[in-house]
């Protein structure tokens, strides 16, 4: 049974919202609603060929983002996401330190963290189940580079050769 804040970390163990992600069968569809129209720009983005994914930020002026997902191939999470649930919300990610440590605290307040990934030191993640959290898969990441680098790193995804493409 979750225990409510006994032994949980003082104020709470998220420092920000980070992003939230929409699934979308073509990132391309939904460029000209979030850029062009509700005005937020391109920040990186990359495609995770192994996952079966590729993403793509985009901030607003007021500094919020929203990152959009497509599939790349014929399966993977992605793909199953968009055939049982359509399109739509697919996560809220935020921000912690020390990851591996807030991971023991949710599990030892009655949480069930799932998917840990903390081996890339530049995108540590470990989620927690809509099951537990009101049907909203929850993504609690953390990276060992500060945030413009980590930008600069993410740099991988051409969105205008994207576009084109589409």
């Amino acid at each position: 049974m979750k225990s409510g804040t006994e032994g949980a970390t003082t104020g709470g163990m998220a420092d920000r919202l980070d992003h939230v992600s929409v699934a979308t069968r073509k990132i391309a569809a939904m460029v000209p609603l979030i850029r062009d129209v509700l005005g937020a720009r391109y920040l990186m983005g990359a495609t995770e060929a192994a996952q079966g994914f590729r993403w793509a930020q985009f901030q607003f002026p007021g500094g919020g983002v929203v990152e959009l997902l497509e599939p790349v191939g014929s399966e993977g999470f992605l793909q199953d996401f968009l055939r049982d649930r359509g399109e739509g919300l697919h996560h809220v990610t935020l921000r912690v330190r020390d990851i591996e440590a807030r991971t023991r605290e949710l599990e030892n307040l009655g949480w069930r963290p799932v998917k840990p990934n903390f081996d890339n030191p530049t995108w540590k993640e470990v989620f927690l189940h809509p099951r537990e959290t009101h049907g909203v898969l929850i993504q609690l990441a953390e990276s060992d580079l500060p945030y413009s680098r980590e930008i600069e790193y993410y740099q991988q995804l051409d969105l205008e050769e994207l576009m084109a493409s589409s």
